[in-house]
């Protein structure tokens, strides 16, 4: 393994038990040869350390053990010792043949209030993990994470209060090769501990299966307990997203019936690709999460020596870790005279765009596919309209008309989900 550069900020007085060592891990090419068992970049825990760990460029080819170890396995004198950790920005990279691997790609096992974000999993067996015998979550988070092609890309065991905010987590393998979810929340058994995960919460995430892996794997009873699940968007494109309830498989209707997910929508994110995963159109299916997590991975963020590009979050409150940016700014861009109604499939409500001050359309109405009128307002000539969709519009396929007098209409098609 290459070494990194650790810097390590001491105090002028005397370190106490009790203490914080600062230490930042930043700007970093970690490669890591060993092909056996490998521990990794193993952060040291033998006293209260403050650590960030920030913008590193991790490869990896172990058939087991970590790429970054920044946590414990079991109880211990060291656990909590890197409570607080920052790991932001980072882009690991798993290149191993091995297909029985398990490598841990960001392990952080038995410390509390640690921030994951912004980071790019490539290829990693085992994603994110947060562990432990039942420690409680408070303050961390794990958010605006790219996840591809992992085994297992999130993995809660044994913690309580695991908060799971606007992530793209993407698969091309089959349940069959992982045996695992794109999230996995269960009890840690580990060594005679019988740890459920309660009261974990997935929100405004994007979950993307090319076969019928599981979405979310909650893989004991235990663990359902407080759990929450909502705004989020899946999508499998070998049919219906899949489930796991205390250990029983669900269809994605299945899942809602048990209260899971009522708000969230199946529908294709239409990434540029399956590399930068930036969907076709903002996807306003998400709920306000507050101003702690309001800052997203921007369009154009890339990964290396300097923090990924972010963008806030604006208007209604976005799905996935990639967000456009205000619509003010620019960042959804028409030709001059264009109209535009997104977000297609719409859910509540949608847009009218249009950037043609002479072309102020005054009403718009909305007809089902047998041509009734089903929902008509009028509208002000503004940059951006917004549209309610009333209870009465049910989801299917529906025509836009916007009229004027002296203009010509302008004619779209709708999809409304429910």
């Amino acid at each position: 393994m290459k070494n990194a550069l650790i810097l390590i900020l001491l105090s002028c007085s005397t370190v106490t038990l009790f203490s914080q060592v600062p230490l930042i891990i930043e700007g970093q090419e970690i490669v890591d040869t060993e092909t056996g068992i490998s521990n990794g970049y193993n952060i040291p825990r033998n006293q209260v350390t403050a650590l960030t760990f920030r913008n590193n460029t991790m490869t990896s080819v172990n058939s087991a053990g970590y790429i970054l170890q920044a946590g414990d396995e079991t109880p211990g004198l060291n656990n909590n010792h890197l409570d607080g950790a920052v790991i932001t920005g980072n882009m690991l990279t798993w290149n191993g043949t091995d297909g029985d691997s398990w490598t841990h790609a960001l392990f952080t096992g038995y410390n509390l209030g640690v921030i994951i974000k912004y980071n790019y999993l490539l290829n990693t067996p085992n994603g994110i993990q947060r562990k432990s015998d039942g420690m409680t979550e408070e303050s961390g988070v794990v958010a605006y994470n790219i996840i591809k092609n992992p085994k297992v890309g999130i993995v809660v065991k044994g913690m309580n209060g695991v908060r799971i905010y606007n992530n793209t987590l993407y698969t091309d393998k089959t349940q069959e090769q992982t045996g695992r979810g794109l999230i996995d929340v269960h009890t840690n058994l580990d060594n005679g501990l019988n740890a459920p995960s309660t009261g974990t919460k997935i929100f405004n995430n994007i979950f993307y299966a090319k076969y019928n892996t599981l979405c979310i794997n909650v893989m004991d009873q235990e663990s359902l307990t407080g759990f929450q699940s909502d705004y989020n968007v899946f999508y499998c494109e070998s049919g219906t997203p899949r489930f796991s309830a205390g250990g029983v498989s669900k269809t994605f209707a299945e899942w809602q019936d048990l209260g899971y997910d009522v708000h969230s929508v199946v529908i294709n994110p239409q990434f540029n690709n399956f590399t930068d995963f930036v969907p076709a159109t903002r996807l306003d299916y998400g709920t306000d999460l507050g101003e702690d997590f309001a800052e997203g991975l921007a369009l154009d963020a890339v990964w290396g020596t300097i923090s990924p590009k972010t963008t806030r979050q604006n208007g209604t409150w976005q799905t996935g870790a990639r967000i456009y940016g205000a619509i003010a700014n620019d960042t959804i861009i028409l030709p001059q005279g264009e109209t535009k109604i997104y977000p297609n499939p719409a859910y509540g409500f949608f847009y009218v765009l249009t950037t043609d001050e002479d072309r102020a359309y005054s009403s718009l109405k909305i007809f089902d596919t047998h041509g009734r009128l089903v929902h008509s307002v009028p509208l002000g000539f503004n940059r951006i309209n917004t549209i309610d969709l009333p209870g009465n519009v049910g989801p299917g396929m529906y025509t836009v008309l916007l009229e004027a007098n002296g203009l010509a209409p302008f004619q779209g098609k709708l999809v409304i989900l429910n």
